[in-house]
């Protein structure tokens, strides 16, 4: 552990939220309402090979319209994926879930993977299918020395945010556990708390990200219970405070 954080434990709250939840409802049920007709006509003009799915309130599997995404839906032949490049598809579904959620800092924006400058013939989107193949195969995030490499997968125009969700889905290590997600709102809450670091997400280096899991192991550890809810405490943290904000309302996420 990084020693500025030495000594920063979880809050009595944030360990009383955590073991009144459990990991199946509140992480793996975890929802997001998806646009499925925006998603799937930006993919078909970006002439992808790929097209997502939702479900209904039933739970059946749908292909038009407003649909829920579960977090439990990320993952590698799920059944809320069409696409000849699995990961590439999954990365769509990554991203469409982490726009959609109320909850999280995600505004609904397209990625555009394209690398406008390949050679003739070669596929634009090469590059990236690339980057998740190699992530799929290691199964942990790249190696980086601080000169040459950022240790970020080579994902164009992705963002350090919707990276971490797309490595949460497939299960890749880093700092000595599985990766999390990585959500500004989440962050604000443990600057909020006393982490000395800079709050924006979207500079977030490797080193910094590593030194973010490692405190959300430790806390999860002290909690007795796992990183994902002690990642979600601190997104739903930051919005019990903004109603607070607003509404003057009980700032602690209330048990429910």
């Amino acid at each position: 552990m990084h020693q500025f954080d030495e000594g920063f434990e979880p809050p009595e709250d944030c360990v009383l939220w955590c073991r009144n939840r459990t990991y199946d409802i509140h992480v793996l049920d975890d929802d997001a309402l998806v646009d499925l007709d925006w998603w799937n006509r930006h993919l078909r003009e970006a002439e992808h090979d790929v097209r997502l799915r939702g479900r209904n309130y039933d739970g059946k599997v749908v292909e038009y319209g407003q649909a829920t995404v579960l977090r439990n839906d990320l993952r590698l032949g799920s059944d809320l994926v069409e696409a000849r490049h699995n990961g590439l598809g999954l990365l769509f579904l990554c991203a469409a879930w982490r726009s959609g959620h109320t909850r999280r800092r995600g505004a609904r924006r397209f990625p555009d993977l394209s690398n406008r400058f390949v050679a003739d013939g070669v596929q634009p989107y090469a590059g990236a299918m690339g980057a998740i193949d190699e992530l799929i195969r290691l199964k942990r995030l790249p190696d980086y020395d601080h000169t040459s490499s950022s240790g970020w997968p080579a994902l164009p125009n992705v963002g350090v945010a919707l990276t971490t969700v797309l490595a949460w889905a497939l299960d890749i290590r880093s700092a000595g556990g599985r990766a999390q997600l990585l959500d500004q709102h989440g962050v604000s809450t443990l600057v909020h708390q006393g982490w000395l670091e800079d709050p924006a997400v979207s500079g977030f280096t490797r080193r910094r990200y590593d030194r973010y899991l490692e405190l959300l192991q430790h806390w999860a550890a002290v909690g007795e219970t796992t990183p994902e809810l002690v990642e979600r405490w601190l997104v739903e943290r930051w919005n019990a405070r903004v109603m607070e904000a607003r509404n003057g309302t009980r700032a602690e996420p209330t048990l429910f």
